[in-house]
Formats: C-alpha cells, sequence, structure tokens
C-alpha cells in the first residue's frame, strides 16, 4: 500500500469519518471544505490520489468515495482492539459505541486491578493485566486504547508492544514514546484547546 504523508492521512481519516455519517449520496469538494478546513482545491488533489473517476459537477458518489478511502487507509478488514485501564475513562469507553459502524472492534478489556475485572459487568471480556500477552496473542489483537495511571503508561505500553501491538491509543496524558514496530496516537484534552486557542 502506497505511504500517505501524515497530512494527507489526517485529512482521509477526517474525510471518512464525515463520509460515515454524510446523508447524501453524492458530496462536492466545496461541502467537504466547510467541514475539514481543507480548501476545495486540497480536496480534489487528495481525492486523485485515490483509484475513482473524475469527479463531476454535482460532486463525488458517498459510497464509493468512502469505500476508495477506506480501501487506501487500509480499513477494508475488521481490526481487533482492547481497551487497558478500566478506571472511569476506560469504563465509559468500554460502555460506548463509539466504535459501531466502523472497522474497529473492542474484544477484550485489562487491568491491573483483578477485583475489578471481577466486579465490573461488560459485554467483553475482562483480564488482569497479567494475562495481557497471552491473551492478545490468541485473539490476534492488533490495537490498544491506554487509560492507566501515568505513572504506569511508559511501563504498560512497553508490554503491549511486546505482545505484538501495532498501535496505541494513549489516553493517559504522558506523551509515549514512539517505535517502528508500534505507532501511538497521543490524545489530550489540554492539547486540543491549546491547539484551537492557538
Amino acid at each position: 500500500m502506497e505511504k500517505l504523508n501524515s497530512s494527507v492521512k489526517k485529512r482521509f481519516v477526517l474525510l471518512q469519518r464525515l463520509l460515515t455519517v454524510w446523508p447524501h449520496q453524492t458530496i462536492t469538494s466545496v461541502q467537504i471544505e466547510k467541514f475539514t478546513g481543507a480548501s476545495s482545491c486540497v480536496v480534489r488533489k487528495d481525492i486523485q490520489l485515490l483509484d475513482l473517476p473524475k469527479g463531476v459537477s454535482n460532486g463525488y458518489k458517498t459510497s464509493e468515495l468512502k469505500s476508495a478511502v477506506e480501501k487506501k487507509l487500509g480499513l477494508e478488514s475488521a481490526k481487533k482492539c482492547c481497551i487497558v485501564g478500566l478506571g472511569k475513562f476506560g469504563q465509559t469507553l468500554l460502555e460506548s459505541n463509539q466504535l459501531q459502524s466502523t472497522p474497529f472492534t473492542i474484544c477484550a478489556g485489562f487491568d491491573s486491578n483483578v477485583n475489578r475485572t471481577e466486579v465490573l459487568r461488560s459485554i467483553y471480556p475482562l483480564h488482569p493485566t497479567t494475562k495481557l500477552e497471552q491473551v492478545i496473542k490468541a485473539e490476534q489483537i492488533d490495537f490498544a486504547v491506554l487509560c492507566v495511571e501515568p505513572h504506569e503508561a511508559q511501563i504498560m505500553a512497553k508490554k503491549l508492544q511486546d505482545a505484538g501491538i501495532k498501535g496505541i491509543v494513549n489516553y493517559t496524558g504522558i506523551v509515549l514514546e514512539q517505535t517502528d514496530s508500534c505507532r501511538v496516537e497521543n490524545i489530550s484534552l489540554v492539547e486540543s484547546l491549546m491547539y484551537i486557542n492557538y
């Protein structure tokens, strides 16, 4: 699969989100500009990277564009995820349906507090972190959402990488180290507020 630079990749990810909820059969580059902030010219250049017929004056077919974007992002097949850290935030993610209608599926939760994994009710299997490597390998889980306490973050990220996790979404507030084998997306409310403030 052709590598995309990070700016194009971010725009395609945002476009995929937009197309997932877009209520119309077609969408124009001007409409995409209004929701993504990328100019219509940049949008058209991005779409030229996809294996699509050229857009017409009334726009691109939503379903075709969505499929092409997902193919370019490598999202054609299902991806297994786990949540590590089942405090209040981790529990909220377990109970939410944010991944519904996406290629990503939660299939396990982990916590260092064994009592928590036994008491919590969830539609997903919950395990102590001592079984993390065993379960990740058995279930062929590729991605982890990290919600542990900040002081545990780097240690747990290393355990996830050693278990074969390919990507971590990090909600701990600590900036985690990137490695060749595991991509990290550091998510921060403060960072987002700083960004929109600037």
